[in-house]
């Protein structure tokens, strides 16, 4: 499994009982999580400690205990800090996974390397939620395009944007598959391609996203656009019907994807040692 190491404004405290306790910067925060099948290693006592807790009620939508005003958190990548807006919603998702933070660096290293060699790396951003990985992209030197279908986290994205002091990212409301074929038919080329896609949702005309359909075509069409030579491809899959095994079957089907890749799994570490797995994660 491969985890962040490097977070000072987040933990990970305990999970457990199908929820996880987090600290992000001094607020502590009672969330569901789908993947924390174990016990928790704290008594209640130190579950007691909350200052946030979330109950999911139906659609993964639910209500917060208590409201704070935004605040924000930073990730030091080795260039420099990059932070974040959190904020509460209808969702148990305060507007940054942590344990993308090990994609951060990947992706800061490459587009490090890439400059070093005199190369200006494009990148594309798909399913980009609130942007970190675009701005992990953008402070290590890349030309960045950030898409997603949903106009209100691009537009936290951006807030996420201002908040860094970056304005060199290219913002695109659209879904992703119509972005990729519009690209591929234009001849457009990125060294560095990002995927985090949904299990379900909606895309333009009411045509329907199926992770288990669909992914297969996208990743063809993407590959059409990434570099052949000069290239980084990041692809994050947080289904629990797609599991490792049959993501790299699914993969290695695909026209013109690498026949080695890296293919593990994403997740994060708590304060006593204890791994929660939390997604697939495929990159090369």
């Amino acid at each position: 499994m491969i985890y962040p190491t490097n977070w000072s404004d987040y933990e990970l405290l305990d999970f457990g009982n199908g929820r996880k306790l987090e600290r992000f910067g001094s607020i502590i925060t009672n969330r569901p999580e789908p993947a924390a099948i174990d016990s928790p290693s704290f008594s209640n006592v130190n579950w007691d400690k909350t200052k946030l807790y979330f109950e999911e009620r139906k659609n993964q939508k639910g209500s917060w205990n208590k409201e704070v005003s935004d605040f924000d958190i930073s990730y030091p990548l080795k260039n420099t800090d990059i932070r974040f807006i959190l904020s509460q919603g209808a969702f148990k998702h305060l507007g940054v996974f942590p344990e993308q933070a090990a994609n951060w660096e990947f992706i800061s290293d490459k587009c490090t390397s890439f400059v070093q060699s005199g190369i200006m790396p494009k990148v594309l951003n798909l399913f980009a939620y609130t942007g970190g990985a675009s701005l992990a992209a953008d402070v290590s030197g890349a030309e960045v395009t950030h898409v997603d279908s949903v106009k209100g986290v691009v537009t936290w994205a951006r807030k996420n944007s201002d908040l860094n002091n970056v304005d060199t990212i290219r913002w695109i409301v659209e879904d992703a598959r119509k972005f990729v074929d519009k690209s591929v038919r234009r001849g457009d080329i990125y060294h560095g391609i990002i995927m985090d896609p949904p299990i379900f949702g909606l895309g333009p005309k009411g045509k329907n996203w199926k992770l288990n359909r669909d992914l297969p075509e996208l990743v063809e069409n993407v590959m059409k656009i990434l570099h052949p030579q000069h290239r980084f491809f990041i692809l994050n899959t947080y289904s629990p019907q797609l599991p490792l095994s049959d993501l790299n079957k699914i993969l290695s089907k695909v026209p013109g994807f690498p026949k080695q890749f890296e293919c593990t799994t994403l997740g994060l570490k708590s304060s006593v040692g204890k791994e929660l797995e939390l997604g697939n994660l495929v990159r090369f």
